[in-house]
């Protein structure tokens, strides 16, 4: 390794425990009672959350959801003490939603500049994590100016690979891929760690890693509050997959961490990690005689005094790729190696795979395609945005490894993306990551690349999705074909709340209408803004969520004169708070009936997923009708439709006590009776939150 890489990767050691030492930072950054006192009333129980936050921060990051909580009760007698803020947003690095953090970190600098030694560092990160790249450069640069000499040489060269992911950053957004990114459910994913998916025959089952409590394994660990690694399996029928299911065999799940790291692909040879064995190491275990063989080491030199985490294995079963962190000719932290079968059967010696893959910091999950020559793995080095990376190299004739390509945003983030594993469609893949709308913890996420350019023509209209010609329920059900995208054209704008014009961090797809397909998915920063690539002469479903606001669904049309190759588009978002309330555009009855017809069940499948999201809320779903026909027959028809809506609901697990549903006839219009047109918008039913909790 070079004496400039080996510095880099000192100065990154020294960085994170002194700089970002998160355990330690929450319990030092004290809060004096007579800095925290608003008044005497809750201030003791205000300053025991705070007390308590500390001690759940110092159990692990297992508990951080505790600490946050605790913490969060103490900010709400005071959101102007800085070095609560702080700690606020120390939890939030180390929870689910990092970006939050950005918030916090503000909010305390602004009251107290000095409120931590590593202020400006952890500000720069915030505004990385949020792609703000600009000002998280403009961070970096004042911690490095604000250190002394001796710091600073300890630091700088380190600091300036944070700068140079913002660099990366901003070059890799700047040319999204075509890609459509979705969680894939919580038929596989918890609110818990879930990661690593391992397709095997032929992509119709899947194994995985989990640290989701299981009834024999109740209890979180002593030393990180987190449970766990257990073995999860799980079948693909017709493109859906079943429930996630306990691997309930003892030879795999024991009461240590396990994990299956490889499988062949007809399921009869599973290679496992065992934590228990030295630092860790690789068992196999082979399906013979109808049962499977007690996992046991492998034969040769591959298992190393290190910590074995992470294999792939060429078709032919002769070469093996891992990962460990052992010291024999490393490179740095955790390496990709390479071990060949020797014809008695035994692996030979590991061999690093030198400094064109590896890099000074980790890298980890390497998955090698089974003709051996195309490697993705993921890596903190390299052109990295920030945390780890998925890259991608090629091996040429010669059997030599290419330098490693970033397979780019919106795959990569400011934040960790491991475990890339295409499936036998080329155009599809799962990775693993924490995104917006994570159920927790890591999320196993599925990767749909949506095909080559064409150019494109833009037309002018434009229209909400309840006046469009063609139903919801055929707009938005989505599906993995190809799409043809120009990513010279796009649309970009802000993404605000509807009452005050507050910037909204929220995910933004952008669905082709006339194939029913996703096109693209981005996520907009702390200023709301955002930027998406678009295809050619098409309408678009917009699709838009976010934590804490009501859903949204809307179509928009190209003008055919944009200036820039740019369209700019701002969206507006209804906060969820008692009174907020939204048209639901996409319900259908039969003509003068009560009777929901099959066009209703995507937006109701919205909704149905809304109200399971939001438990603590009371809704009120309501009719409305136009004026012709009587008060009577308007309302009881208005009533009966908003109860078949709630009724749709009852069945899909939504709880009668959440719900309440009223008819208002023609009591209630936003638009002029006089016309077809306004009659239409009146006839309508509504969705509104009554209380929560």
């Amino acid at each position: 390794m070079s004496q400039k890489l080996y510095r880099i990767a000192c100065a990154y050691l020294i960085l994170q425990i002194f700089f970002i030492g998160y355990i330690s930072a929450q319990s030092e950054v004290r809060v004096p009672r007579r800095t925290f006192k608003l008044q005497r009333e809750g201030l003791i129980d205000a300053y025991q959350s705070l007390f308590d936050g500390d001690s759940w921060a110092a159990r692990g990051k297992g508990a951080i959801p505790k600490a946050l909580e605790c913490y969060l009760k103490a900010y709400a007698y005071n959101k102007d003490c800085p070095r609560l803020n702080y700690k606020i947003a120390l939890c939030y690095f180390r929870s689910d939603a990092k970006y939050k953090a950005l918030d916090f970190l503000k909010s305390a600098f602004q009251k107290d500049p000095e409120v931590a030694k590593d202020i400006l560092y952890l500000l720069g990160r915030g505004y990385q994590l949020n792609n703000d790249f600009d000002k998280a450069t403009e961070q970096y640069t004042a911690f490095l100016n604000s250190l002394n000499n001796r710091t600073k040489r300890k630091l700088s060269e380190m600091v300036t690979k944070n700068i140079d992911e913002c660099k990366a950053g901003k070059e890799l957004i700047s040319k999204p891929k075509r890609v459509a990114i979705k969680n894939i459910g919580d038929s596989i994913n918890s609110k818990y760690d879930d990661y690593n998916a391992l397709l095997f025959q032929g992509d119709s089952a899947m194994f995985l890693t989990s640290r989701r409590p299981h009834k024999k394994r109740q209890r979180p660990d002593k030393i990180n509050y987190m449970f766990d690694e257990n073995i999860y399996y799980a079948y693909s029928k017709a493109g859906k997959w079943d429930k996630a299911q306990y691997l309930e065999d003892a030879s795999f799940n024991t009461k240590r961490n396990e994990a299956i790291v490889w499988v062949s692909q007809d399921g009869t040879t599973r290679y496992l990690y065992d934590g228990f064995r030295k630092n860790g190491d690789i068992l196999i275990s082979t399906f013979k005689d109808g049962k499977w063989k007690h996992p046991k080491k492998l034969k040769g030199k591959l298992n190393t005094d290190g910590s074995e985490t992470c294999m792939s294995i060429t078709q032919d079963g002769n070469t093996m790729y891992f990962i460990s962190n052992y010291d024999r000719d490393n490179i740095g932290g955790k390496d990709i190696y390479v071990s060949n079968k020797k014809q008695n059967g035994k692996w030979g010696r590991p061999q690093d795979l030198g400094s064109t893959i590896n890099t000074p910091f980790d890298e980890e999950s390497v998955y090698v395609k089974p003709d051996g020559k195309v490697m993705f793995f993921s890596s903190k080095g390299h052109n990295t945005m920030g945390g780890y990376d998925i890259f991608r190299s090629e091996k040429d004739a010669g059997g030599v490894w290419g330098k490693p390509e970033n397979i780019g945003y919106p795959v990569n983030t400011p934040d960790d993306e491991m475990f890339y594993r295409p499936s036998n469609n080329e155009k599809k893949a799962y990775f693993s990551a924490k995104r917006v709308d994570t159920r927790g913890g890591y999320d196993i996420y599925k990767v749909i690349y949506l095909g080559s350019e064409k150019k494109m023509k833009l037309s002018s209209e434009e229209q909400l999705i309840a006046y469009f010609d063609k139903p919801i329920s055929e707009i938005f059900n989505r599906v993995s074909e190809e799409a043809k995208i120009d990513s010279s054209f796009s649309m970009k704008g802000f993404i605000t709340e509807v009452k005050h014009s507050k910037p909204v961090v929220a995910k933004l797809t952008l669905i082709d209408v006339d194939k029913s397909q996703v096109v693209a998915t981005t996520l907009s920063d702390t200023t709301g803004a955002y930027h998406i690539p678009l295809p050619s002469l098409k309408k678009y479903g917009v699709e838009i969520s976010a934590k804490d606001y009501m859903f949204f669904l809307d179509i928009v049309t190209m003008p055919q004169k944009i200036e820039n190759n740019e369209v700019i588009k701002n969206f507006a978002l209804t906060k969820i708070e008692v009174g907020a309330k939204i048209v639901l555009n996409n319900i259908y009855f039969e003509t003068g009936k009560a009777i929901l017809t099959a066009k209703s069940n995507t937006e109701l499948d919205n909704l149905t997923k809304f109200l399971q999201e939001n438990t603590d809320i009371k809704v009120e779903i309501s009719g409305h009708t136009d004026n012709v026909g009587t008060l009577f027959s308007n309302t009881k028809l208005s009533e009966a439709r908003a109860k078949a809506v709630v009724t749709y609901l009852i069945k899909h697990g939504i709880p009668q006590e959440q719900m309440v549903y009223k008819g208002y006839a023609f009591s209630q219009p936003i638009a002029p009776n006089t016309t077809k047109a306004g009659r239409q918008l009146n006839r309508r039913v509504e969705f509104k939150i009554l209380s929560k909790e």
